[in-house]
């Protein structure tokens, strides 16, 4: 599997949010770094790797992946990502993360991440009103 393979998966494992899948996609012991807007998270396995994934998406319905890209620079992978989804608390949101991962046999084995944080947008039905 190459490096963009890789992306590919953890892109359409997200989009799907199937937590077995994203798990699926990180080493065993993998390391998950994320810098939010608010701190630093860090995670030590593929399954805390999948439950933080599981706290973002999970809540969110409906939920849509609007932009996504894995790409290959030199020996890392760079993953992007935006999507938006309405929180039943919070209402319709909009976020991002960027991330650049160590992929080792087929799987990523150190993923660092930014995350834009969960950011208020107007519904999708008054953006075709407008």
């Amino acid at each position: 599997m190459t490096l963009v393979e890789a992306g590919e998966a953890l892109l359409e494992a997200v989009a799907a949010r199937d937590y077995e899948a994203i798990e699926a996609c990180f080493a065993p012991e993998a390391t998950f770094d994320v810098l939010t807007p608010h701190r630093l998270r860090e995670h030590r396995s593929a399954g805390e790797a999948a439950e933080r994934y599981r706290a973002w998406l999970e809540p969110l319905e409906p939920f849509e992946l609007l932009e996504r890209d894995a790409v290959q620079i030199a020996d890392r992978l760079r993953v992007r990502y935006r999507f938006r989804g309405r929180d039943p608390k919070s209402g319709w949101q909009l976020n991002e993360h960027t991330g650049y991962a160590v992929v080792e046999g087929g799987r990523i084995a150190s993923l660092t991440l930014t995350c834009a944080g969960f950011r208020p947008v107007p519904s999708p039905s008054s953006e075709a009103h407008t």
